[in-house]
Order: structure tokens, then sequence, then C-alpha cells
């Protein structure tokens, strides 16, 4: 009775079924919350990820960003450097230059006078009165004994130069001409001057000489025998032709211009304030007189220069007897002529003096006779725009056109070279 008694039934069927609900419902919503973690995981693992390649695209953008801002910071410094170096050039082109001349000293010993010649050393600086002559001589490989051949005129200073070149048995020789009337007028010009062969690879060779040429003779350079002919065919020689062209410095000129005007010497001193040392010659002239007509003066005696407290000041760079024409155009002279017209433009041009330059151009313009290639270069030099403008206008053909083109074309102003152009195309149409 007891042992039936303790026996349990078993669990109806719908209570089975109900805990076996609630442990599925259970375990679903284990699952559920299973699950839900699992995305939250990945979800999170994918932000990392995209942060961590977000993050490595940062990096390698800075890394880029970086090595652009280095690339380009060494391209402005290599730019800056040739900028620099293009300036130092230009800087070296204004500033004189200065080439060395052997100079002979006077001697009663023929042989003690070769000697000095070679010794004796001189500076040619290339301010006042400096020009270049350059040509290319053609077919120079077909010269025979004692033959010549001349580059063109050209005219310096009022004055007409050329050179020449000739073969000499087995030797090459120079000439500087001077082709002035000389003997009519008495004219001597003491120059400095330099020779200078070139060839397509830079090599070079010259020879420096001083003369004083006091009549039409040719003055040789240094010698007879400048150079062996077979090396001037090696080295010098492309397609038989040669390239050459002369330094020259007028040291003194006598004879050229006409007698003075007006004084500037101690004459003038109780109506000066300022004494003016060109080339050792002094000249006493009023500061305030000439800083009215020249800014340049202007800044030199009223400015906080040094010089301005003093008595005596050394111009460089301008030739006397030039210097004096300039004096007497301003105390209201008239020494402009065909002879005096370039040194003055020269100097008025360094002094920066409008009016000088103003008479210059207009005695240009209505009087003088020098040639139309001539009148171009000085108006394209010194910006005589009314002169410039007359000169293209008489340019009519291309014969015209032709006349006023220097021997190398590169020489000219890359302005006037453009309206040339314009001109010759007009012509041709």
């Amino acid at each position: 009775m007891t042992k039936r008694n303790n026996k349990r039934p078993p669990p109806p069927k719908r209570q089975r079924i109900e805990a076996e609900y609630d442990q599925n419902a259970e375990n679903n919503a284990n699952y559920q919350h299973h699950l839900t973690l699992q995305k939250m995981y990945d979800t999170c693992q994918e932000v990392l990820d995209k942060q961590k390649n977000l993050e490595q695209v940062h990096e390698n953008m800075l890394k880029e960003v970086l090595e652009k801002q280095k690339d380009f910071e060494t391209s402005l410094v290599d730019k800056l450097r040739s900028v620099e170096s293009e300036l130092q050039l230009i800087r070296d082109d204004l500033k004189p230059k200065t080439v060395i001349a052997a100079v002979p000293e006077e001697t009663d010993n023929e042989n003690e006078t070769a000697v000095n010649a070679r010794n004796k050393i001189a500076t040619m600086v290339t301010t006042g009165n400096y020009f270049v002559l350059k040509h290319v001589f053609k077919n120079v490989s077909s010269l025979k004994h004692a033959d010549t051949m001349y580059s063109e005129k050209e005219e310096h200073f009022s004055v007409p130069w050329r050179f020449v070149i000739q073969r000499s048995e087995e030797h090459f020789r120079i000439f500087l001409i001077c082709a002035a009337e000389m003997n009519d007028r008495k004219m001597s010009f003491d120059v400095v001057y330099e020779i200078t062969i070139m060839s397509t690879n830079a090599r070079k060779w010259s020879k420096k000489a001083r003369n004083v040429f006091q009549n039409s003779r040719p003055g040789n350079v240094m010698g007879s025998e400048l150079i062996e002919w077979q090396v001037l065919e090696k080295y010098f020689l492309v397609d038989g032709q040669l390239t050459a062209e002369i330094h020259v410095k007028i040291k003194k000129a006598t004879g050229v211009y006409k007698d003075n005007l007006r004084s500037f010497n101690e004459t003038m001193e109780e109506f000066s304030d300022v004494v003016l040392l060109v080339n050792e010659e002094k000249f006493f002239v009023s500061k305030l007189y000439l800083a009215a007509h020249s800014p340049y003066f202007k800044a030199l005696f009223l400015g906080s220069f040094n010089d301005s407290k003093k008595s005596e000041i050394k111009l460089t760079g301008i030739d006397a007897d030039d210097f004096q024409k300039y004096l007497e155009l301003l105390y209201g002279e008239n020494p402009i002529d065909e002879y005096t017209c370039e040194g003055l433009l020269l100097v008025a041009d360094m002094l920066n003096t409008p009016m000088v330059i103003r008479k210059c151009e207009q005695f240009l313009l209505k009087e003088s006779k020098k040639t139309l290639k001539k009148k171009l270069e000085l108006s394209t030099r010194y910006s005589l725009k009314t002169l410039k403008k007359k000169c293209l206008a008489e340019i009519k053909s291309i014969g015209d056109l032709q006349a006023v083109l220097p021997e190398n074309v590169q020489d000219l102003d890359k302005y006037i070279m453009g309206e040339l152009l314009e001109k010759s195309i007009s012509l041709h149409n």
C-alpha cells in the first residue's frame, strides 16, 4: 500500500509540450542574442577594418603629398638657383668688363720695345667709346698667299671701321682698319683692341694690342704671324667659314671734334660749387643747374649719397670730350654734328638727361646724313621712338630691308626684329 502510494504518475502530455516549448523559446532567445552579438562583432570588425584602410589611405596620401612637396621644393630651389645664375650673368653683363691688352712703351731699343709690349699690361674697360666689330668670312680655305678678305665698313662714333684677314705663306693675319679720312683733319685715334676668332666647339683664340691710328693705313695685331694656317684650318674653319670679332676701346681721339664752344676749366671756378673729374680732366660746374636737367645728378648732388658732400667727384665710363660737348649743350650751346651726336647720346643715356637725348634725336631726324642702318641702330639703342618710326617708314623695298640688317641678325633687338619681320611680310605681300 505504501509503495503503491509513493509512485507519482507521469506528467500529462500537455505539460511536457509546454516545458519543451519553454525550453525551445529560451534556446531560440539565446540563439538570437548570440546572432545579434555576432552581427555587432562583425559590424565592429568591419568598421575597424575600414578605419584601418582609411588610415592607410591617409598615410599613403600624406606620404605622396610630402613627396610631391619635397619634389616641388627641390624643383623650386633649382629654379631659384637657375634664376640667380641668370641674374648673376645679367649683373656681370652690366658691370664694366675688362680684357688685358699688351701696351708697348716708347724706347730707343727695338728689342726692348718688343719685350715691353709683351709685359706692359693695360686694362680695356668696355664703357665709354667702346664697340665691337663682327664678321663671318666665307671661303677662307680657298685663300692663297697674300690673298685678303674685308669685312663691311661699320660706323662707330662717327668714324668708319673695318677689319681685313690675310694669308701670308703658312700664317694667318688680321688687321684693324680705321677708314676715316684723317689726313685732311689731322685726326688720330689711340685704341686698345682685342681680336678673337672662334669655332663651333667653343674653341677660342685671341690677341690684344694697342695702336695709334694717324692715317688710313691698317694696323696689324701683335706682329705679322698671328697663327699658323694649318692650325686655323684644323680648329677654326667650319665649312670654310671663319667667325671673327674685334673689341675696340678708343682711349683718346684728337682732331675729331670742333673747337670747344665754352670753357669749364679753372676760369669757371668762381661760378661753380663742384668739380667733376672725367679721365683726369676737371670740369667746374653748378650742382643745382645739372640737377635741374638730370635725375642722375639730382640724386648724386642732392640725395643722401656720400658724394653729395664732396667738392670733387669722379665720373667713370664716359669720355672727357663727349662730356665737354654734353655740358656745352646743357649750357645753351649747339655742339651737335655728325661726329658728336653718338657720343652725346651715350653720355645723356648714362646720365639720364632727356633734354640732350631729345635734341640729338631732332638732329638725326632733320639734319643728319647718317645711313638708315645707323639711324635705326641708334634709335633702338637709345629708345628714340620718333626716329625709329621714321626709319621703319623709309624701308620701302626688300633692298632697303637688307641694307639695315646687321651682319649677325641675332644682334638685333628682339622688338625691332619683330617689327622688321612684319615689314618684310608686308613688302612681300
